[in-house]
């Protein structure tokens, strides 16, 4: 009995216990129940929107930063858009957990001026990009892109040099930029005046144009497709055909070729048309002087042809340092022996006075030759005679701050002042108006010394009509030119003259004049001995004193030209007169050669070929003669005095030379008559004569010894 109810009781308790058990975990099931179902699920917020800088130059990059939290109980994923400028350009995930937060960071660029916007979410932000900037005091210079053409994958060197010119140290960010983007950047340090040579590799892989800008500095390349490389043919003048590998072509010619040998012929002689000057070949852009070269084509390649223009006078040529340079034409039109003045009413002749003096500025560098001289070379190209009598070269120490400049000459007039050498300053102002013949504005075509020149007009008179301005408070009037005339063959001007046989009085050839306005507003013609110049062949630079010529407070100016004349370059200046120092250098040595074979038709007693020294060192009627294909080289000591503190040196050429064209039909091709200074005109009558002194005569039978019998 009492272990039946021991076992009833403990199994009372285990029902218990089991009751008990049960209802702990129902209890605790339904607390978890409970819980689970009060949990929040995973909620994200952006907060604190950050822009840094808020100022930045195009191509910086900018960050931009935000807060992302997770509000909610539950872990989640979360995906960030960053859009900039209205652009979506980066998405970002992240995972939190419950009530975790983190940063995202992003950086975006601009590429353009002006306010960007970013947007991330319901939060904005904003930054300005500005156009980058350099500090003050920087130079770049000596910006060298090379190669110019290469292929894509081929590499290209960008070399420059960066100055400080500022007496304090620079620290600034430099950019390589490649077409409007900057590809590279480079931190700098520059001390007080300090220079860097820069260099920059870069490879594009894609044909096409790319420019380079480093600084202030721009060059560009161009890449072209594999195989190939371009080849430009041009010349001096424009327009002259050529064939290339036998094909006719005319310059300026450019084209991409396949790699190899091409072969390139250019004509001797080069004529527009019968009514303009001819032009004979003169040498490539490497000096050398046969018409057919052979190029290889492995990079890009240019070559250039160069003309003269054949029509009067020896050439002038200066050694540079490395090659004799072209110059000008010597005594052109002034020096032209048989001008036609007009004719009697019997049909004879009046000719008129030939001027033989040029004064010719050297606006190229001059370097002692091998020979440790200063070497010039006048060089007859054209089938014409010449008797250079004198050759001077004029060195001019001048204070730094002006330039100089001579008068010219005329034929006709007896110009006062000619050859005098006058100070110019740099600040040269422009007219306010000129206006041609036609009526139309040639301002722009003036206004600088560009190679852009106005038109002219042949054996008909133009007009160019220069407003000067208010010069009423200026002591000195200065006109500052720039010109050249273009010739027309002998046998066209002989035509022209023969029109005025009929015509007794009249000048078929009347040099150019100037007029200013008197009291009346009238237009009258300057005094003969101040009138205007010819101008050379040659462009050149000279000036016209005007000081004095103007008899009212109108400064109107007109230039009245019967030959080709055409203007590149017209200034005034009004600054006074500065000390210069002026020495006139003789050549210590001269010497007549052949340079070049000619089929000359001209006879007579030429000087011989050899040491003509003497001969040019005074003006004296004792010239050197020589005819197409002669050359006078003259070379003059280098030891001058050294430049004043505070001056530069300037050099100028003075020559006095006559000379005769072929085709005249009133005078001979020939040496004799000679020329001499005070000869009324030529031809001179017959009362006229060469001097007969005894230093002539034997002039003329020591030197003048190389016979050329009439053909």
């Amino acid at each position: 009995m009492t272990h039946t109810k021991a076992i009833t009781r403990m199994h009372i308790l285990f029902v218990v216990n089991v009751i008990i058990v049960v209802l702990a975990v129902f209890g605790y099931l339904y607390i978890q129940t409970l819980r689970v179902a009060s949990l929040k699920p995973a909620e994200f917020i952006l907060e604190n929107l950050k822009v840094n800088p808020l100022e930045v130059e195009v191509g910086e990059p900018v960050s931009v930063s935000v807060n992302v939290t997770n509000i909610g109980d539950e872990a989640g994923n979360h995906t960030v858009t960053l859009i900039f400028d209205d652009e979506p350009v980066e998405n970002r995930t992240v995972n939190l957990q419950g009530g975790e937060s983190t940063i995202l960071e992003f950086i975006v660029v601009a590429k353009a001026e002006g306010v960007h916007t970013v947007v991330i979410g319901n939060l904005t932000g904003r930054f300005h990009a500005k156009i980058p900037t350099l500090p003050e005091g920087l130079k770049f210079s000596n910006l060298i892109v090379s190669p110019y053409e290469v292929w894509p994958g081929e590499s290209v060197k960008i070399t420059a040099k960066v100055s400080n010119e500022n007496a304090f140290p620079l620290n600034f960010t430099l950019y390589l930029e490649i077409n409007g983007t900057r590809v590279e950047s480079r931190k700098m340090q520059l001390s007080a005046r300090e220079s860097v040579d820069l260099q920059f590799i870069y490879t594009p892989e894609v044909e096409g144009i790319y420019r380079v800008k480093l600084g202030s500095v721009k060059g560009l390349f161009t890449v072209v497709p594999k195989g190939m490389h371009t080849i430009s043919v041009t010349s001096m003048p424009l327009g002259v055909e050529f064939t290339l590998n036998g094909k006719t072509l005319k310059t300026p010619y450019s084209e991409l070729v396949s790699v190899g040998l091409y072969t390139i012929t250019m004509p001797k002689e080069h004529a527009p048309s019968r009514l303009e000057p001819t032009w004979q070949f003169r040498s490539w852009e490497d000096g050398s002087t046969t018409l057919t070269r052979t190029i290889n084509v492995q990079e890009y390649t240019s070559i250039t042809a160069t003309y003269v223009i054949m029509r009067c006078c020896p050439a002038l040529y200066v050694w540079n340092g490395t090659t004799y340079v072209y110059v000008t034409e010597v005594s052109d039109g002034t020096g032209y022996l048989g001008i036609l003045d007009h004719f009697k009413e019997d049909g004879s002749m009046v000719f008129a006075y030939s001027y033989p003096w040029d004064y010719i500025k050297l606006n190229t560098n001059i370097k002692p030759g091998l020979n440790g001289f200063y070497d010039f070379l006048f060089i007859q190209s054209a089938d014409e005679i010449f008797y250079i009598d004198s050759v001077s070269l004029i060195v001019v120490d001048h204070p730094e701050d002006v330039e100089v400049y001579s008068t010219k000459a005329t034929y006709i007039y007896n110009l006062e002042e000619q050859g005098k050498i006058y100070t110019v300053g740099k600040n040269v102002f422009t007219p306010v108006s000129a206006v041609d013949g036609f009526g139309n504005d040639v301002l722009p075509l003036i206004s600088s010394l560009d190679g852009i020149y106005t038109k002219g007009r042949e054996f008909q008179w133009d007009i160019l009509e220069l407003n000067l301005g208010d010069l009423s408070r200026a002591e000195e009037i200065k006109l500052v030119v720039a010109g050249t005339i273009f010739y027309s063959p002998g046998d066209i001007q002989g035509a022209w003259a023969a029109k005025f046989m009929n015509q007794p009085g009249i000048k078929p050839f009347p040099p150019p004049f100037m007029e200013v306005k008197d009291e009346n507003g009238n237009w009258v013609p300057v005094p003969e001995s101040r009138q205007f110049p010819l101008c050379d062949v040659g462009t050149d630079i000279f000036v016209v004193n005007l000081t004095g010529l103007f008899p009212t407070n109108d400064y109107s100016l007109r230039i009245h030209t019967f030959f080709d004349t055409r203007f590149d370059f017209i200034g005034i200046d009004t600054t006074p007169q500065r000390n210069i120092i002026i020495r006139e250098v003789k050549p210590i040595q001269a010497y007549l050669s052949q340079a070049f074979p000619t089929s000359s038709t001209s006879s007579g007693n030429f000087t011989k070929y050899g040491d003509v020294t003497e001969l040019v060192l005074e003006a004296d009627d004792i010239f050197v003669i020589g005819r197409q294909g002669d050359q006078l080289q003259v070379l003059f000591p280098t030891n001058l005095p050294p430049v004043p503190n505070g001056m530069k040196r300037s050099y100028f050429i003075f020559v006095s030379c006559w000379f005769k064209v072929k085709g005249l039909p009133y005078l001979s091709f020939t040496v004799e008559p000679l020329p001499f200074h005070k000869m009324s005109c030529f031809p001179y009558p017959s009362i006229e004569t060469y001097p007969q002194d005894e230093a002539h005569i034997n002039y003329l039978r020591n030197y003048n010894t190389r016979v050329i019998p009439v053909p």
